[in-house]
């Protein structure tokens, strides 16, 4: 139900935006941040959720991979909500930049992990 709450939140505002282009293009530009921003407020119980969880996974499982996932998650966020706001701004080619830089940081980050698991499948296999 949360989802139809904020789609419905999102959607009124971006018609609200589209009206503010025309008259105070400023505030079109600030209005999605501010949208943006009250969702995440919005969905910081949800949130929270994810944390406690990954503190039980980070717990029990190797924590040098834990690390390197959740970076790697973080990236992929960061740079997708990064990208998003770019493009929100007319600036679509500067967002697609980021996302590319973002998928070779997570390849960068996560080269230890593919290097132990071909290890493991390799040992596995016997060869």
């Amino acid at each position: 139900m949360e989802l139809v709450n904020i789609a419905g939140f999102v959607i009124c505002a971006v018609i609200v935006s589209s009206v503010l282009s025309k008259y105070t293009p400023w505030a079109a530009v600030l209005l999605p941040l501010a949208v943006s921003a009250v969702s995440i407020f919005y969905l910081l119980p949800q949130i929270r959720l994810i944390v406690q969880r990954t503190q039980q996974i980070f717990i029990s499982a190797d924590r040098k991979y834990v690390r390197l996932l959740l970076r790697a998650v973080g990236i992929s966020f960061l740079a997708q909500i990064t990208a998003q706001i770019c493009a929100d701004a007319g600036q679509k080619a500067m967002g697609d930049k980021i996302e590319m830089a973002a998928r070779i940081m997570i390849a960068v980050y996560t080269l230890p992990l593919i290097g132990d698991m071909i290890g493991l499948i390799t040992a596995f296999l016997g060869e």
